[in-house]
Protein backbone atom coordinates (compact mmCIF):
# COMPACT_ATOMS: atom_id res chain seq x y z
CA UNK A 1 0.00 0.00 0.00
CA UNK A 2 3.02 2.34 0.05
CA UNK A 3 3.30 2.40 -3.76
CA UNK A 4 2.71 5.98 -4.93
CA UNK A 5 -0.43 6.46 -7.02
CA UNK A 6 -0.30 9.73 -8.94
CA UNK A 7 -2.98 9.44 -11.62
CA UNK A 8 -6.33 7.87 -12.47
CA UNK A 9 -4.67 5.55 -14.98
CA UNK A 10 -2.34 4.33 -12.21
CA UNK A 11 -5.38 3.55 -10.08
CA UNK A 12 -7.43 1.60 -12.61
CA UNK A 13 -4.41 -0.52 -13.51
CA UNK A 14 -3.60 -1.28 -9.85
CA UNK A 15 -4.71 -4.73 -8.66
CA UNK A 16 -5.24 -3.70 -5.05
CA UNK A 17 -7.42 -0.74 -6.07
CA UNK A 18 -9.57 -2.96 -8.30
CA UNK A 19 -9.88 -5.43 -5.41
CA UNK A 20 -11.09 -2.50 -3.25
CA UNK A 21 -13.49 -1.28 -5.94
CA UNK A 22 -15.04 -4.72 -6.58
CA UNK A 23 -14.70 -5.72 -2.89
CA UNK A 24 -13.01 -9.01 -3.74
CA UNK A 25 -10.29 -8.76 -1.07
CA UNK A 26 -11.18 -7.57 2.43
CA UNK A 27 -7.60 -6.64 3.25
CA UNK A 28 -7.40 -4.45 0.14
CA UNK A 29 -10.75 -2.89 1.09
CA UNK A 30 -9.52 -2.08 4.60
CA UNK A 31 -6.16 -0.76 3.38
CA UNK A 32 -7.68 1.50 0.73
CA UNK A 33 -10.37 2.80 3.12
CA UNK A 34 -7.57 3.78 5.52
CA UNK A 35 -5.53 5.31 2.73
CA UNK A 36 -8.48 7.37 1.48
CA UNK A 37 -9.34 8.56 4.99
CA UNK A 38 -5.79 9.77 5.65
CA UNK A 39 -4.85 11.24 2.27
CA UNK A 40 -7.15 13.86 0.68
CA UNK A 41 -5.20 13.80 -2.61
CA UNK A 42 -5.61 10.02 -2.89
CA UNK A 43 -9.33 10.40 -2.14
CA UNK A 44 -9.67 12.90 -4.98
CA UNK A 45 -8.01 10.49 -7.42
CA UNK A 46 -10.10 7.60 -6.14
CA UNK A 47 -13.33 9.59 -6.62
CA UNK A 48 -12.34 10.34 -10.22
CA UNK A 49 -11.46 6.70 -10.90
CA UNK A 50 -14.74 5.49 -9.39
CA UNK A 51 -16.72 7.90 -11.58
CA UNK A 52 -14.89 6.59 -14.64
CA UNK A 53 -15.53 2.95 -13.74
CA UNK A 54 -19.19 3.60 -12.96
CA UNK A 55 -19.76 5.00 -16.45
CA UNK A 56 -18.79 1.64 -17.91
CA UNK A 57 -21.50 -0.96 -18.47
CA UNK A 58 -20.23 -4.42 -17.62
CA UNK A 59 -21.91 -7.13 -19.64
CA UNK A 60 -21.87 -10.61 -18.20
CA UNK A 61 -20.49 -12.45 -21.16
CA UNK A 62 -17.06 -13.90 -22.07
CA UNK A 63 -14.56 -11.43 -23.46
CA UNK A 64 -13.51 -11.98 -27.05
CA UNK A 65 -9.82 -12.85 -26.58
CA UNK A 66 -8.98 -11.93 -30.17
CA UNK A 67 -10.42 -8.42 -29.76
CA UNK A 68 -8.58 -8.01 -26.48
CA UNK A 69 -5.26 -9.04 -28.08
CA UNK A 70 -5.81 -6.66 -31.01
CA UNK A 71 -6.48 -3.83 -28.59
CA UNK A 72 -3.35 -4.65 -26.61
CA UNK A 73 -1.30 -4.68 -29.83
CA UNK A 74 -2.67 -1.24 -30.71
CA UNK A 75 -1.71 -0.02 -27.26
CA UNK A 76 1.84 -1.35 -27.66
CA UNK A 77 2.20 0.28 -31.08
CA UNK A 78 0.86 3.56 -29.77
CA UNK A 79 3.32 3.58 -26.88
CA UNK A 80 6.20 2.67 -29.19
CA UNK A 81 5.17 5.47 -31.53
CA UNK A 82 5.06 7.93 -28.64
CA UNK A 83 8.54 6.84 -27.54
CA UNK A 84 10.16 6.86 -31.00
CA UNK A 85 13.12 9.25 -31.01
CA UNK A 86 12.40 12.48 -32.86
CA UNK A 87 15.79 14.07 -33.77
CA UNK A 88 14.29 17.37 -34.83
CA UNK A 89 12.05 17.68 -31.77
CA UNK A 90 13.41 20.01 -29.10
CA UNK A 91 10.84 19.07 -26.39
CA UNK A 92 12.30 15.71 -25.37
CA UNK A 93 10.86 15.92 -21.83
CA UNK A 94 7.30 15.63 -23.17
CA UNK A 95 7.75 12.02 -24.35
CA UNK A 96 6.92 10.46 -21.01
CA UNK A 97 3.76 12.54 -20.80
CA UNK A 98 2.73 11.49 -24.30
CA UNK A 99 3.28 7.88 -23.32
CA UNK A 100 1.06 8.34 -20.29
CA UNK A 101 -1.70 9.88 -22.37
CA UNK A 102 -1.54 7.04 -24.89
CA UNK A 103 -1.68 4.57 -22.03
CA UNK A 104 -4.54 6.42 -20.37
CA UNK A 105 -6.55 6.48 -23.60
CA UNK A 106 -5.88 2.79 -24.16
CA UNK A 107 -6.82 1.96 -20.59
CA UNK A 108 -10.17 3.70 -21.06
CA UNK A 109 -10.61 1.79 -24.32
CA UNK A 110 -9.77 -1.52 -22.67
CA UNK A 111 -11.39 -0.95 -19.28
CA UNK A 112 -14.64 -2.79 -19.99
CA UNK A 113 -12.86 -5.90 -21.27
CA UNK A 114 -10.08 -5.62 -18.72
CA UNK A 115 -12.46 -5.41 -15.76
CA UNK A 116 -14.32 -8.46 -16.99
CA UNK A 117 -11.04 -10.35 -17.33
CA UNK A 118 -10.18 -9.31 -13.77
CA UNK A 119 -13.56 -10.47 -12.46
CA UNK A 120 -13.23 -13.81 -14.23
CA UNK A 121 -9.77 -14.49 -12.82
CA UNK A 122 -10.86 -13.65 -9.26
CA UNK A 123 -13.96 -15.84 -9.64
CA UNK A 124 -16.40 -13.02 -8.88
CA UNK A 125 -19.07 -11.46 -11.04
CA UNK A 126 -20.34 -7.94 -10.55
CA UNK A 127 -23.61 -6.07 -11.02
CA UNK A 128 -23.41 -2.34 -10.47
CA UNK A 129 -25.54 0.78 -10.82
CA UNK A 130 -24.31 4.32 -11.35
CA UNK A 131 -25.41 7.39 -9.41
CA UNK A 132 -29.10 8.08 -10.05
CA UNK A 133 -29.69 4.68 -11.69
CA UNK A 134 -31.90 1.78 -10.56
CA UNK A 135 -31.92 -1.54 -12.38
CA UNK A 136 -33.71 -4.90 -12.31
CA UNK A 137 -31.52 -7.98 -12.79
CA UNK A 138 -32.03 -11.76 -12.84
CA UNK A 139 -29.46 -13.96 -11.08
CA UNK A 140 -28.33 -17.33 -12.47
CA UNK A 141 -30.79 -19.28 -10.27
CA UNK A 142 -33.75 -17.22 -11.50
CA UNK A 143 -33.86 -15.03 -8.39
CA UNK A 144 -34.64 -11.38 -9.10
CA UNK A 145 -32.84 -8.40 -7.62
CA UNK A 146 -33.49 -4.69 -7.99
CA UNK A 147 -30.49 -2.47 -7.33
CA UNK A 148 -30.84 1.06 -6.05
CA UNK A 149 -28.49 3.80 -7.24
CA UNK A 150 -24.78 3.61 -6.38
CA UNK A 151 -24.99 -0.09 -5.48
CA UNK A 152 -22.62 -2.98 -6.13
CA UNK A 153 -23.55 -6.65 -5.96
CA UNK A 154 -20.77 -9.28 -6.14
CA UNK A 155 -21.20 -13.03 -6.42
CA UNK A 156 -19.23 -16.07 -7.45
CA UNK A 157 -20.40 -18.64 -9.96
CA UNK A 158 -22.66 -20.95 -7.96
CA UNK A 159 -22.23 -24.71 -7.89
CA UNK A 160 -25.32 -26.90 -7.94
CA UNK A 161 -26.39 -27.88 -4.43
CA UNK A 162 -24.15 -25.29 -2.73
CA UNK A 163 -25.12 -22.06 -0.95
CA UNK A 164 -25.88 -19.11 -3.23
CA UNK A 165 -23.90 -16.18 -1.83
CA UNK A 166 -23.92 -12.50 -2.79
CA UNK A 167 -22.21 -9.43 -1.33
CA UNK A 168 -24.09 -6.11 -1.31
CA UNK A 169 -22.72 -2.62 -0.89
CA UNK A 170 -25.58 -0.14 -1.27
CA UNK A 171 -29.27 -1.12 -1.36
CA UNK A 172 -31.10 -3.98 -3.06
CA UNK A 173 -34.50 -5.67 -3.05
CA UNK A 174 -34.43 -9.45 -3.52
CA UNK A 175 -37.07 -11.91 -4.67
CA UNK A 176 -35.27 -15.18 -3.99
CA UNK A 177 -36.30 -18.31 -5.87
CA UNK A 178 -36.43 -21.64 -4.08
CA UNK A 179 -34.32 -24.41 -5.57
CA UNK A 180 -35.14 -28.11 -5.80
CA UNK A 181 -32.33 -28.81 -3.30
CA UNK A 182 -33.61 -25.98 -1.04
CA UNK A 183 -30.15 -24.44 -0.98
CA UNK A 184 -29.63 -21.35 1.14
CA UNK A 185 -29.36 -17.90 -0.36
CA UNK A 186 -27.02 -15.71 1.71
CA UNK A 187 -26.66 -11.94 1.44
CA UNK A 188 -23.46 -10.66 3.04
CA UNK A 189 -23.18 -7.09 4.28
CA UNK A 190 -20.50 -5.38 6.32
CA UNK A 191 -22.19 -6.19 9.64
CA UNK A 192 -24.51 -9.17 9.21
CA UNK A 193 -25.62 -11.96 6.87
CA UNK A 194 -29.19 -12.58 5.68
CA UNK A 195 -29.90 -16.30 5.26
CA UNK A 196 -32.97 -17.38 3.24
CA UNK A 197 -34.35 -20.17 1.04
CA UNK A 198 -37.15 -18.34 -0.82
CA UNK A 199 -38.50 -14.92 0.11
CA UNK A 200 -38.66 -11.18 -0.62
CA UNK A 201 -36.77 -8.56 1.36
CA UNK A 202 -34.96 -5.22 1.17
CA UNK A 203 -31.40 -4.86 2.47
CA UNK A 204 -29.31 -1.72 3.02
CA UNK A 205 -25.56 -1.68 3.58
CA UNK A 206 -24.56 1.91 3.00
CA UNK A 207 -22.48 4.19 5.24
CA UNK A 208 -24.12 4.24 8.68
CA UNK A 209 -27.28 2.44 7.54
CA UNK A 210 -27.44 -1.35 7.82
CA UNK A 211 -30.91 -2.91 7.90
CA UNK A 212 -33.30 -5.50 6.49
CA UNK A 213 -37.04 -5.26 5.80
CA UNK A 214 -38.80 -8.58 5.18
CA UNK A 215 -41.92 -8.48 3.00
CA UNK A 216 -42.54 -12.18 2.37
CA UNK A 217 -41.35 -15.55 3.73
CA UNK A 218 -38.81 -15.77 6.54
CA UNK A 219 -35.13 -15.01 6.98
CA UNK A 220 -32.45 -15.36 9.62
CA UNK A 221 -30.17 -12.39 10.24
CA UNK A 222 -26.83 -13.52 11.63
CA UNK A 223 -24.36 -11.16 13.29
CA UNK A 224 -21.09 -11.86 15.04
CA UNK A 225 -22.71 -13.06 18.27
CA UNK A 226 -26.40 -12.74 17.39
CA UNK A 227 -29.07 -14.50 15.37
CA UNK A 228 -32.51 -13.01 14.76
CA UNK A 229 -35.47 -14.75 13.09
CA UNK A 230 -37.67 -12.44 11.02
CA UNK A 231 -41.32 -12.64 9.94
CA UNK A 232 -43.02 -10.68 7.14
CA UNK A 233 -43.37 -6.99 7.95
CA UNK A 234 -40.50 -6.98 10.45
CA UNK A 235 -37.55 -4.61 10.25
CA UNK A 236 -34.10 -5.33 11.66
CA UNK A 237 -31.35 -2.75 12.08
CA UNK A 238 -27.68 -3.01 12.99
CA UNK A 239 -26.37 -0.28 15.29
CA UNK A 240 -23.80 0.16 18.05
CA UNK A 241 -25.71 -2.21 20.32
CA UNK A 242 -25.96 -4.98 17.73
CA UNK A 243 -28.92 -6.34 15.73
CA UNK A 244 -32.31 -5.09 16.85
CA UNK A 245 -35.91 -5.32 15.63
CA UNK A 246 -37.71 -2.00 15.14
CA UNK A 247 -41.18 -0.92 14.13
CA UNK A 248 -41.23 1.06 10.86
CA UNK A 249 -43.59 2.11 8.11
CA UNK A 250 -42.66 -0.09 5.15
CA UNK A 251 -43.65 2.44 2.48
CA UNK A 252 -40.72 4.88 2.89
CA UNK A 253 -38.23 1.99 2.99
CA UNK A 254 -39.49 0.49 -0.28
CA UNK A 255 -40.35 3.77 -2.04
CA UNK A 256 -37.17 3.64 -4.14
CA UNK A 257 -38.44 0.47 -5.89
CA UNK A 258 -41.27 2.65 -7.26
CA UNK A 259 -38.85 5.45 -8.24
CA UNK A 260 -39.78 7.87 -5.49
CA UNK A 261 -38.86 9.16 -2.04
CA UNK A 262 -41.38 9.12 0.80
CA UNK A 263 -40.38 11.40 3.65
CA UNK A 264 -42.22 11.33 6.98
CA UNK A 265 -40.79 14.06 9.19
CA UNK A 266 -37.41 12.95 7.94
CA UNK A 267 -34.54 15.08 9.34
CA UNK A 268 -32.97 17.28 6.68
CA UNK A 269 -29.61 15.78 7.59
CA UNK A 270 -30.89 12.35 6.48
CA UNK A 271 -32.41 13.83 3.33
CA UNK A 272 -29.05 15.42 2.48
CA UNK A 273 -27.17 12.14 3.09
CA UNK A 274 -29.65 10.20 0.94
CA UNK A 275 -29.37 12.60 -2.00
CA UNK A 276 -25.56 12.59 -1.72
CA UNK A 277 -25.39 8.78 -1.66
CA UNK A 278 -27.75 8.21 -4.57
CA UNK A 279 -26.61 10.97 -6.91
CA UNK A 280 -22.90 11.31 -6.07
CA UNK A 281 -23.19 14.99 -5.23
CA UNK A 282 -22.12 16.97 -2.18
CA UNK A 283 -25.07 18.39 -0.22
CA UNK A 284 -24.50 21.24 2.24
CA UNK A 285 -27.05 22.46 4.77
CA UNK A 286 -26.90 26.15 5.63
CA UNK A 287 -26.86 27.02 9.32
CA UNK A 288 -30.58 27.87 9.20
CA UNK A 289 -31.46 24.52 7.58
CA UNK A 290 -30.20 22.56 10.55
CA UNK A 291 -30.37 18.81 11.13
CA UNK A 292 -33.37 19.42 13.42
CA UNK A 293 -35.46 20.57 10.44
CA UNK A 294 -37.53 17.83 8.83
CA UNK A 295 -39.24 17.13 5.53
CA UNK A 296 -42.52 15.35 4.76
CA UNK A 297 -43.90 14.48 1.35
CA UNK A 298 -43.50 12.30 -1.74
CA UNK A 299 -40.87 13.23 -4.33
CA UNK A 300 -40.08 11.37 -7.59
CA UNK A 301 -36.44 10.29 -7.64
CA UNK A 302 -36.08 9.76 -11.39
CA UNK A 303 -33.51 12.52 -11.77
CA UNK A 304 -31.61 14.98 -9.63
CA UNK A 305 -33.03 18.11 -11.27
CA UNK A 306 -36.58 17.11 -10.28
CA UNK A 307 -35.44 16.43 -6.73
CA UNK A 308 -33.83 19.89 -6.56
CA UNK A 309 -36.98 21.58 -7.91
CA UNK A 310 -39.33 19.78 -5.56
CA UNK A 311 -37.13 20.49 -2.56
CA UNK A 312 -37.38 24.15 -3.54
CA UNK A 313 -41.18 23.87 -3.60
CA UNK A 314 -41.06 22.48 -0.05
CA UNK A 315 -39.97 25.80 1.43
CA UNK A 316 -36.20 25.79 0.85
CA UNK A 317 -33.81 27.72 -1.34
CA UNK A 318 -31.80 25.12 -3.25
CA UNK A 319 -28.70 26.28 -5.11
CA UNK A 320 -26.94 23.81 -7.39
CA UNK A 321 -23.44 24.50 -8.68
CA UNK A 322 -21.68 21.69 -10.50
CA UNK A 323 -21.38 18.76 -8.13
CA UNK A 324 -22.59 20.63 -5.04
CA UNK A 325 -25.98 21.63 -3.64
CA UNK A 326 -26.64 24.19 -0.91
CA UNK A 327 -29.97 23.97 0.96
CA UNK A 328 -31.20 26.78 3.19
CA UNK A 329 -34.53 28.06 4.49
CA UNK A 330 -36.34 30.71 2.49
Amino acid sequence: MDTPINSVEDLISDDSFLAWYFKTDQQAVDNWNLRIANDPMQKKLVDEAVQLLQRITIKEEPVDAQRLNIARERLAKAINLANDPQPATPVVSMLSRRTKWWAAAAIIFLTSAGIWQYIRTTGKLVMQTAYGETRQEVLPDGSQVMLNANTTLNYRKWKEGADREVWVNGEAFFHVKKTAQKTRFIVHTGHFDVVVTGTQFNVINRNSKNNVLLTEGSVTVQGKDQEVQMKPGEFVEFNTTGIQKKGVNNAPVLAWTEHKFIFEKTPMKEVAELVADLYGIKVNLAYNAAATDSLSGIIPNDNLEEVVQLLAYSGYDVEKKGKEILIRKK
